[in-house]
């Protein structure tokens, strides 16, 4: 007697499942000979296994999703991450240090002049680029022409030579609804990405508006002495959530942590802004508006490329870093612990902690961007007040610059004969540039000079290729005996200069 076929579920595509069921129906209904795709009997078969596939792919999916190291989607990373408190971080806000040129006051005229809060400059609109705002957002800014804060230049003109701003654009007061008197409210912000520390939220209880407080959650929070403080039922408090869309809401209370809303028509505002992203790392030279009138103002440039502007975080960074920052308790005191939660602030690409004594934590930031460069002072100033919730009473952090260190490459490539050797010197231009791309690199991490002749062997085109330069700038040697660029704990690699040359194969 045959055994009776059993239908294996780990077999979980359309084919496999239509085969046992098949061998399950010879084995129960011998008399069923005829299996031909016009048959009804496997027209039902067949759809049976359809069915079968497209569920059991649900399954699968499901059940990946619920582990972080196979979740694809966004949404259930998000809400596995915060299970243990850590939030993946929507787009970040660039930083740029202008230079204002002022006209000389002349005689008898008042030298006094002031960059209001708020001011704002921008880029000009390229060819397929909108214009890139950004405001001056620290208190009101007096400037006198007439002392020390400013340069003369050659022609008389006054310079002021820093002025912090960053990537942003106000928004006007937004009414962002009704509050029904029912617990955990949520309001969603018409407008994205938002800067979360422009947010200021005001409800009507009656009389007046009255200014709630953001916080990080509505269970506590700590104060600038470090003590920890409950919320509760009378608390004016509500905190923001971002979606997967990178969408803020805004969340109230349920009346035991946080006081929930009274009851109103239309009696909770906001008034934000919004900014961020990669496109806010505009280059140096490019800022050259002044959206806001300014007394005896002449231009506007920034000398240094805008920094530490980044898309929203990406799943594959958020399951990096998600765990280490739960691993730290939000609390900084190893230096793994300065570089977790130095990731978790936003707008720091590269990061590497050092230790001078027991009370100082020197940090080596490269702001996020295309190139190394030093931070500019707003991000600076950001990061200093991130960890100081987060550091031990006494420690001090002082937030450094990477060293960037120049690398000079000079190459000799042979082209196959039937290629341009126009289009081959590009691409090997191309693959070199992106193998020392500023992504690519990390502090203390040496360079292989087999990792270049790997990339530039490897395009078509190319029938043999001599490395004749490769070596960090202002160095004798033309190739390191070693075959490798050392790069020291606090350094960072760049292209300083890259010199391709090519020739055709001899006939």
């Amino acid at each position: 007697m045959s055994l009776k076929p059993a239908v294996d579920y780990t077999n979980k595509d359309y084919a496999s499942l239509r085969r046992a069921m098949l061998e399950l129906a010879r084995y129960r209904l011998p008399e069923w000979t005829d299996q031909s795709a016009s048959d009804l009997g496997v027209l039902m078969v067949d759809l049976f296994a359809y069915m079968g596939d497209i569920i059991l792919y649900y399954q699968d999916r499901i059940a990946s999703e619920s582990f972080l190291h196979t979740a694809t989607e966004r949404r259930s990373v998000l809400h596995l991450l915060r299970l243990i408190g850590y939030e993946l971080k929507p787009p970040v806000a660039a930083a740029a240090d202008l230079r204002l040129t002022f006209n000389a006051p002349g005689a008898g005229e008042p030298t006094k002049v002031t960059v209001p809060r708020g001011a704002q400059f921008a880029t000009k609109a390229g060819s397929g680029s909108a214009p890139q705002t950004f405001e001056y957002l620290l208190p009101d800014l007096e400037i006198d022409l007439a002392t020390a804060q400013v340069q003369t230049a050659a022609d008389g003109k006054k310079i002021y030579p820093s002025l912090p701003v960053r990537h942003s654009r106000s928004t006007p007061q937004e009414m962002l609804g009704s509050s029904t008197g029912e617990p955990n409210l949520s309001f969603k912000l018409a407008q994205s990405p938002l800067i979360l520390d422009s947010l200021e939220v005001e409800v009507n209880e009656g009389a007046v508006w009255v200014p709630w407080t953001r916080r990080n959650n509505l269970l506590y929070h700590t104060t600038g002495a470090g003590r920890v403080t409950l919320s509760t039922a009378e608390s004016r408090e509500y905190y923001v959530q971002f979606d997967e869309n990178d969408v803020a809401w805004v969340v109230f209370g349920d009346g035991l942590y946080g006081l929930i809303p009274p009851v109103g028509l239309n009696n909770i505002r906001a008034r934000y802004r919004v900014g961020g992203g990669s496109a806010g790392n505009v280059p140096a030279a490019s800022i050259l508006e002044a959206k806001t009138a300014i007394r005896l103002f002449k231009s506007v440039t920034n000398q240094s490329p805008a920094a530490g502007g980044a898309d929203r975080e990406t799943l594959e960074h958020a399951v990096r870093f998600g765990p280490l920052a739960f691993r730290s308790g939000q609390r900084a005191v190893t230096l793994s612990d300065f570089v977790a939660l130095a990731h978790q602030a936003g707008g720091v690409a590269k990061v590497r902690a050092r230790s001078q004594g027991w009370n100082q934590i020197d940090l080596f930031i490269a702001p996020e961007g295309d190139t190394c460069r030093a931070a500019p002072e707003d991000l600076k100033r950001r990061l200093v007040a991130f960890f100081e919730d987060k550091r031990m009473v006494g420690t001090f952090i002082h937030i450094q610059d990477p060293t960037c260190v120049s690398v000079e490459i000079n190459i000799s490539v042979v082209v196959e004969h039937n290629y341009s050797p126009e289009t081959v010197l590009h691409e090997v231009e191309l693959s070199v540039r992106q193998l020392h791309a500023f992504k690519n690199v990390d502090f203390g991490r040496p360079l292989y000079l087999s990792k270049v002749y790997e990339a530039v062997e490897g395009l078509a085109g190319v029938h043999a290729a001599t490395v004749l330069r490769y070596r960090r700038k202002g160095t004798s040697a033309e190739i390191p005996v070693t075959g490798r660029i050392d790069i020291g704990e606090f350094e960072l690699p760049t292209i300083g200069t890259l010199n391709v040359t090519t020739q055709e194969v001899p006939r």
